[in-house]
């Protein structure tokens, strides 16, 4: 594809939003996004955001050159195996030696209290979030993302092979991925008491369940709302 425009259009498509689902994803106004795709605009700060909203490699975006977002390497997968290449779910266990960041530095998200987790929805909650501290997301994600430190050794691997999220390891929240694929990793809220849980998002034959990685801990088989997908984690070392 030759142009911005095209790109542009293509890569939205292909995310299944709406101008005006991007422009609330990614901050950017209908109207700019409207001038973009029609070529109006040939470059523009807004493809960063775009890029992220689309989850869209930004230099291809903004040049062609890389992969798009319907290219194999870029399919979202469900990362389960600790040998498993990298690929767009991230993990490190070394964190950012500066793991704290002004509010709404580009490229970071803020680490929140479960509370706000089960909130998120709220206008108020996700546009001034009581963060922690704001730190680098490792993963692609977009501007409605979050970080989580796990509690309890639900997700804490038994068998060495699978990844593990020990209590206080941090995971990534993607709000805007809320139809996971069999075996990814998920925040969820259970409808009957509200609680908010991190497990493996399972689905077999239309039948849907959350599973935790420890054998010791049983599967939530009652109804339950999806609230992200985690794209990543690392281990903190504070």
């Amino acid at each position: 594809m030759d142009s911005i425009a095209k790109r542009a259009l293509a890569a939205r498509k292909f995310a299944k939003m709406t101008q005006k689902q991007a422009e609330a994803v990614s901050g950017v106004k209908q109207s700019s996004i409207s001038k973009i795709e029609r070529g109006d605009v040939t470059r523009s700060m807004s493809v960063l955001a775009l890029a992220r909203a689309y989850r869209a490699d930004p230099n291809w975006l903004d040049t062609g050159d890389g992969p798009a977002p319907w290219d194999e390497d870029q399919l979202r997968q469900a990362r389960d195996r600790v040998s498993e290449p990298l690929g767009p779910y991230r993990v490190t266990h070394t964190p950012p030696s500066i793991p704290s960041f002004n509010p709404r530095t580009p490229g970071t998200v803020p680490l929140i209290s479960w509370a706000d987790a089960a909130n998120w929805d709220s206008h108020e909650i996700s546009q001034q979030p009581h963060a922690e501290r704001w730190i680098p997301c490792i993963a692609h994600h977009s501007l409605q993302s979050y970080a989580l430190r796990v509690r309890g050794d639900s997700m804490t691997s038994t068998s060495g092979l699978l990844k593990s999220y020990p209590p206080g390891s941090i995971v990534f929240v993607d709000t805007a991925l809320r139809k996971p694929d069999d075996g990814e990793r998920v925040i969820a809220k259970l409808d009957d008491s509200d609680e908010v849980t991190f497990k493996v998002f399972k689905q077999d034959d239309g039948r849907r369940w959350l599973l935790p990685l420890n054998p010791k801990h049983e599967p939530v088989r009652t109804s339950f709302t999806v609230l992200g997908t985690v794209v990543g984690k690392w281990e903190d070392e504070d």
